[in-house]
């Protein structure tokens, strides 16, 4: 385990596999280390392949640590603290949400040479601010089991019986434990999806991009991901079978390996 210090001074816990060319995870809503076993896995086994690994816990989320007020720009200068410590350039890999984070990165010019981008849930014209509103007010009271389970089902869309019985499993207070950050991508994703340039927002993102998608995931994101590859100047689209929202490492190294190389 190491850190980095962010520009505002907040640290950022990361683990570093192998030694190459660089590749840094980041991870969607809720995603951390502690619970998050399957990026762990996916960067193990890349750095197998002669690449360097970087698995970090975004700010406000297990080790690494956080600084308000939040912005979307703040997360983007820790990944330019990772690439840094990573050698100067790095392929970005993003979860979910965490293509906010991705994508932010690209736009900056923080040494990212490409995008590998699995199901970006990024819709345009679809507003969160009521559910934003909500999540805040829940937050500020210190509701933080209640406002994970309305992130779960009102914006995840999961059924509320299957949350429940989430909220019984051993997981669920580390999953808790994470809520204030509920609201930094939910706001990351609402701003994107209401930019009325959505589909010109990314122009400048030139590097070469691959989305990808599973054929057994949420309602939506398959069309999603095609929206995000064609809004960028150089990205390709792939589906890998049998996947949902988070895909397992067999799936997933194969398909990077084949980007990477």
């Amino acid at each position: 385990m190491s850190t980095v210090i962010s520009q505002d001074g907040t640290v950022i816990d990361y683990d570093r596999h192998g030694d190459g060319p660089a590749i840094i995870f980041i991870g969607g809503a809720t995603q951390y280390r502690a619970i998050d076993p399957n990026t762990a896995e996916v960067a193990r086994r890349l750095a197998g392949e002669g690449f360097t690994a970087i698995d970090y816990d975004r700010r406000g989320r297990g080790r690494s640590g956080d600084t308000a007020p939040w912005a979307l720009e703040r997360e983007v200068e820790d990944v330019a603290a990772l690439v840094k410590a990573a050698g100067g350039t790095a392929t970005l890999y993003s979860s979910s949400s965490g293509a906010t984070v991705a994508l932010a990165a690209a736009q900056a010019g923080v040494g990212v040479t490409a995008l590998a981008l699995y199901e970006p849930p990024l819709f345009a014209g679809l507003d969160h601010g009521e559910h934003l509103t909500t999540m805040r007010a829940l937050l500020a009271e210190g509701k933080h089991d209640e406002a994970m389970r309305y992130e779960m089902t009102a914006v995840f869309g999961v059924p509320a019986e299957a949350v429940e019985g989430m909220a019984q499993g051993p997981g669920w207070a580390d999953l808790v434990a994470v809520a204030p950050t509920l609201v930094y991508d939910l706001a990351a994703v609402h701003d994107v999806n209401t930019d009325p340039d959505w589909a010109g927002r990314w122009s400048a993102v030139t590097v070469p991009t691959i989305v990808y998608s599973g054929d057994q995931t949420f309602p939506g994101m398959p069309e999603a991901a095609d929206a995000v590859a064609a809004a960028l100047p150089d990205a390709t689209r792939r589906i890998l079978p049998g996947q949902g929202h988070g895909p397992s490492p067999d799936a997933i190294v194969p398909a990077l390996l084949e980007f990477l190389r």
